[in-house]
């Protein structure tokens, strides 16, 4: 097969050349993404409940949904929360099942028991959730003309449609500004005069506002539609529209209320740069292309604009897309620095234009190759498939060193260059496909991982796979064809003619001298060893033992994040606090925001889950730009944060408006709710004094206050009414009633009504709240007591049982080392049996990557270890080389610990890696060294021929990786340059064990094996 495409060139360019192609068009299709796609099977059931405490959304709502939805198969875990007006629940799958089926049961389910959940409810909302799925972009507009209420409408009937309308939008958010709605403002005491209740005005309006088809009129052979035209015209039409009270007179209903054509009260804020603004979050559906929206979105903005009024501003406030963007192109430049290195490197070590050639056209050719199966594969170019291919650019020219360095040695003794290819390339065969198998065992394991890691791991690891086998068919195919094809013999007889006048040809002499002085002084140390083999194995066994002290120092942690180029400051109020006592908090972060030099705008968002919380979000200028990193920025941050009084604040890298978990995350559980409050204070005060974080905060809020009417049965059934009615007019007095719907130009605004707030304000006012009885018009007081007590805050479950979740941010070092100092300190608190505490979220991503990781990385050495006995036919020799990979790990825990990196995802699949590549360095050694055993040459002698003959080729393979993945360390990426500190700090620790402890412990096994032949033969 070598022979075939050796000599006939034109037939092997063309063969290459159709993968090439394929690879270029398949570019034009992939996706631009962040992150690989992840399906998460988790289905949500939100239930809004008007006007409900968060134990009456407990009691009454949440826990019947996860009763019944409890009953489903294959529930990895139930997550719930109950808030005041609402309450949800999360329903997570294993990952084995189908949320499109599983969220159909939970459909079925819900609707079930629609009749035992209380009627006041709004319709349960069922959804797939996807908790990584982030706004692309958030655009707002300002108005100098027009008054929030009026801004609001027009991006509600005007613009939402629009954006909504560009391909990939799932839906858009609009948030700030002021809903229209008609406003019934009635005067309980004008309501007494005229003896009526809020009831009575409710249904009143209820009762005109109706059109009602009459039916057909029919004449001759013509037929005329008769309709009843009730409905409200004119917000002055309800003021003027005639209501009868219970005594049998009539009145206006502007008599006794105030009608606004105004506005809902007031729940979200937005502003931009201090100034009040709408915001628009556009959301992308599931597989949508967020980058090909951000640019739809910047074309179309002119368009957009031009639909404004005039005093009106269109801008973009954040774009998640610019990181992407930058950080693609970061690594796309890493890459071809990467090759630029590697291309060096061969020059340096054999001093041909032409052999630099070869490498300048094999390693692009396996990567453009590659992409038509990643294609194929469905993934997208993101952060893992992008990493994949930098990290593998020394392994695709690996196998093409091996060849080119054997061709040059044919050369060298006088073979033309047509043999010399084919022989050379034909000699290092079973080296090659020992390397490039190994490789492949190697990731075959990392795409078949289980968990949320495997999924994320999978288009790494076949990405890798798909570059291998392409570098395979290149070593085969394109590889030789070019030697035979560019080093001509008489090329080679007068490569010293014109020396003098190349001024890189030094650089490589240079490289030859340097090599030559390192295998002379490398000899001394190879006889040394093998005078004190002993001394060898303990030195080897001295430096496992150092890495005891350097391991406690060396963080753990499931995923760090990077400069985004972006701050986002969580703000939570005291509960009961008004969305003003909100905005006066934020105003003072803005303002300092303001004089952060790196800050280019501040977007806020307040009252997105409740009118105590709000986020301000920074935009920093670019990485570059600045003199800082937004770490630097946050420890400026902190002090001044930590004086706004009465606020619980949190800062985050990124935009994490979305985002409920800290970097730590406990859930405090037990049988006792009172209990659990007091362990969670102190486990919440164990890690304030701790010193890791910048902030901590719980679950359970101080409860505020709250009016409590306890009802009076007897006197409400002596006055003929039920509870039900008494609490139904409380709740519309105070609360309002918004089911009657006002209609104007296609569109459906809400009619609320309410008392007068000056009645709804203090303790006393509740007793203007009158209802009809059997006995007349009576104050609801007399048909109970009002007492004042404190409201249960927030409620939140897991696996149907109350937790207190304890949320920490860290400010130095990682969690996994953190979680082993909390556990010190925590053992000191007096837990009772059946209360207790666990790490959830990421913690357990974390534990859970670990255990797939450890896992890859057992079937990776048992599979290489297979594969190299079916390979070298022994079970004895492979020993030495599947311990290069112990070795390895020696210079990968350095490199960790003095680079200041942890263990993280990409560090423990960089690990997994070194697997398949340091064993190639101990392959090239041995295969040589058994080879000339084979001709009768003792082993230490063999040992001594392998290194000499492999010695430039193992430095210039190894060198090749290390330089290949070196642009990675400067990535603001940490993910990348976790990845690039192991993949270094392993192959120089594998140059160096590869000729320290190889040919010794080969010759230890050497010796175990005769005296294995001796035992038999005796």
């Amino acid at each position: 097969m070598i022979e075939f495409f050796v000599k006939r060139p034109v037939t092997t360019i063309m063969f290459v050349s159709v993968f090439i192609v394929l690879g270029i068009v398949s570019s034009f299709n992939l996706r631009v993404e962040k992150e690989p796609k992840i399906n998460f099977p988790i289905v949500t059931v939100t239930v809004v409940y008007p006007g409900a405490t968060p134990v009456e959304v407990e009691t009454l709502v949440i826990n019947k949904i996860e009763d019944v939805v409890s009953e489903l198969a294959e529930i990895d875990k139930i997550e719930s929360r109950s808030f005041e007006n609402f309450g949800y629940v999360s329903i997570e799958f294993l990952l084995t099942s189908d949320v499109n089926i599983k969220f159909i049961e939970v459909k079925d389910k819900v609707e079930a028991i629609l009749n035992d959940l209380p009627e006041d409810i709004q319709r349960p909302v069922i959804e797939k959730y996807d908790p990584l799925l982030a706004p692309v972009m958030d655009l707002v507009i300002s108005s100098d003309t027009l008054d929030g209420r009026d801004l609001y409408e027009l991006i509600d009937k005007k613009l939402k449609d629009r954006f909504s309308a560009i391909e990939g939008v799932a839906n858009v958010d609009i948030y700030g500004g002021k809903q229209r709605q008609i406003n019934v403002i009635l005067d309980p005491m004008l309501m007494k005069q005229h003896y009526i209740t809020i009831f009575d005005i409710v249904n009143s309006i209820k009762a005109k506002n109706k059109n009602i088809p009459g039916g057909l009129l029919k004449k001759d052979e013509n037929t005329l539609s008769l309709r009843f035209m009730g409905e409200f015209e004119s917000p002055q039409e309800i003021a003027d529209m005639l209501i009868k009270s219970r005594d049998g007179t009539s009145f206006k209903l502007k008599e006794i209320a105030r009608i606004e054509d105004s506005f809902k009260e007031v729940e979200t804020i937005a502003r931009f740069n201090g100034r009040e603004v709408v915001g628009l979050s556009l959301n992308k559906v599931s597989d949508g292309n967020a980058v090909d929206i951000s640019k739809e979105v910047y074309r179309r903005l002119p368009e957009f604009r031009r639909m404004l009024p005039p005093g009106c501003a269109m801008e973009i406030a954040t774009d998640t897309t610019e990181f992407i963007i930058d950080e693609t192109n970061q690594t796309y430049l890493n890459i071809i620095i990467g090759i630029v290195l590697t291309i060096i490197i061969l020059y340096l070590f054999t001093g041909q234009i032409s052999l630099t050639f070869i490498a300048a056209i094999v390693i692009p050719t396996s990567i453009i190759s590659a992409l038509f199966l990643v294609d194929v594969s469905g993934f997208t170019m993101n952060m893992m498939t992008l990493l994949a291919m930098a990290t593998s650019l020394g392994t695709l020219i690996a196998n093409a060193i091996v060849i080119v360095e054997n061709v040059l040695v044919h050369l060298e003794r006088g073979d033309d260059s047509v043999q010399a290819a084919i022989t050379g390339t034909k000699e290092v065969a079973t080296a090659i496909l020992a390397s490039t198998g190994t490789n492949l065992v190697v990731f075959a394991p990392i795409a078949s991982m289980g968990g949320i890691i495997g999924q994320f791991m999978k288009s790494f690891g076949l990405t890798v796979i798909y570059a291998t086998i392409f570098s395979l068919i290149a070593s085969f195919t394109l590889t030789p064809m070019l030697c035979g094809l560019l080093l001509k013999k008489k090329k080679i007889e007068k490569k010293n003619k014109f020396r003098i006048f190349n001024p890189f040809i030094w650089l490589h002499i240079g490289t030859d001298n340097v090599m030559h002085m390192l295998k002379l002084e490398y000899e001394r140390i190879f006889k040394l060893m093998f005078r004190f083999p002993k001394m060898t194995i303990i030195f080897v066994l001295v430096c496992f033992y150092s890495l005891k002290f350097i391991m406690p120092y060396i963080g753990s942690e499931f995923y760090p994040n990077s400069d985004e180029d972006m701050i986002t400051v969580k703000i939570e109020m005291p509960q009961g606090s008004t969305i003003e006592r909100t905005l006066k908090t934020t105003e003072i972060i803005e303002k300092h925001f303001n004089e952060i030099a790196e800050v280019e705008s501040v977007l806020t968002d307040i009252g997105k889950d409740g009118v105590e919380n709000a986020a301000v979000v920074a935009n920093l200028k670019p990485l570059a730009q600045r003199k800082r990193g937004d770490t630097d920025i946050i420890k400026e941050l902190i002090p001044f944060m930590a004086k706004i009084p009465d606020a619980n604040i949190n800062i985050e890298r990124g935009e994490a408006r979305g985002g409920i978990e800290g970097d730590i995350s406990i859930n405090v559980y037990g049988s006792d709710y009172q209990k659990m409050i007091g362990l969670s204070r102190m486990m919440e005060q164990k890690m304030q004094e701790s010193g890791y974080f910048r902030s901590v905060k719980s679950s359970y809020k101080v409860p505020k206050k709250e009016i409590r009417f306890i009802p009076d049965q007897d006197r409400i059934v002596e006055y003929g009414l039920t509870g039900v009615e008494v609490g139904s007019s409380i709740r519309s007095s105070v609360y309002g009633d918004d089911t009657n719907i006002y209609k104007e130009a296609g569109e459906e605004y809400d009619i609320n009504v309410e008392l007068d707030e000056k009645y709804t304000e203090d303790f006393d006012d509740i007793k203007q709240i009158n209802v009809i009885t059997s006995k007349g018009l009576v104050p609801v007081v007399e048909l109970g007591v009002i007492e004042e007590g404190k409201s249960t805050p927030m409620i939140r479950h897991r696996d149907k049982e109350r937790v207190i979740s304890v949320e920490g941010y860290l400010a130095k070092s990682t969690s996994g080392y953190v979680i082993s100092v909390l556990d010190k300190a925590f053992k000191e608190l007096p837990f009772d049996e059946g209360h207790g505490y666990k790490y959830v979220g990421s913690s357990e991503y974390e534990k859970e990557s670990a255990r797939e990781t450890g896992k890859a990385f057992l079937l990776a050495v048992i599979l290489t270890f297979m594969l190299l006995c079916a390979i070298m036919n022994s079970l004895l020799f492979p020993i030495p080389i599947l311990f290069s990979v112990a070795t390895s790990f020696i210079g990968v825990f350095y490199a960790l610990f003095f680079l200041g990196q942890s263990i993280n995802i990409a560090s423990m699949l960089g690990m997994i890696m070194l697997v398949g590549l340091v064993v190639n360095n101990s392959i090239l050694l041995l295969d040589y060294s058994l080879m000339k055993m084979k001709e009768g040459v003792p082993v230490k002698e063999a040992l001594w021929l392998g290194v000499s003959e492999k010695f430039r080729a193992i430095i210039m393979t190894s060198l090749a990786i290390i330089l290949g993945v070196l642009p990675q360390l400067w990535s603001i990426v940490p993910l990348k340059s976790a990845m690039g500190t192991v993949m270094i700090g392993g192959m120089l620790a594998s140059i160096l064990f590869t000729f320290i402890f190889t040919p010794v412990l080969f010759w230890y096994v050497y010796r175990l094996k005769n005296f294995f032949v001796r035992l038999k033969n005796k």
